[in-house]
């Protein structure tokens, strides 16, 4: 039995590629519709980036204009555009907490009720 665990677990190990954890992508979205019936306008979203992206992932990230759909807290669908914000980054405390307040920042300043952030372990190849 012991063999058969062993072998079991040296195979599924060459199957764990070993890059697994170089880096973390984190996906943001960002609706752009504000509850008071208006939507962030090109030049607030980019002073957002400017103010509160930037100083935090200086190496960079991506922007990408979309189209989001949700269910509101009061169960109301709700479709708006969409700003897809993509930073490829270490893992780290230091840029949990800064993905955290870009996030805590955006809901205060446009009255949202959240941001939707995904994380994918990473391989940059160049």
């Amino acid at each position: 039995m012991r063999r058969g665990l062993f072998a079991f677990l040296f195979i599924f190990a060459g199957l764990v590629p070993a890059f697994a954890g170089d880096m973390v992508q984190s996906t943001l979205y960002f609706g752009l519709s504000r509850p008071d019936g208006g939507q962030v306008e090109e030049a607030q979203w980019q002073d957002f980036l400017a103010r509160d992206v930037t100083p935090r992932f200086p190496d960079g990230f991506t922007v990408v204009d979309g189209r989001g759909q949700w269910r509101d807290a009061k169960a109301v669908i709700i479709s708006e555009p969409t700003k897809v914000l993509i930073i490829v980054h270490p893992l780290s405390d230091e840029n949990t907490q800064a993905i955290s307040e870009l996030k805590a920042a955006y809901v205060k300043r446009f009255h949202q009720e959240s941001v939707f952030q995904t994380d994918q372990d990473v391989r940059v190849v160049e």
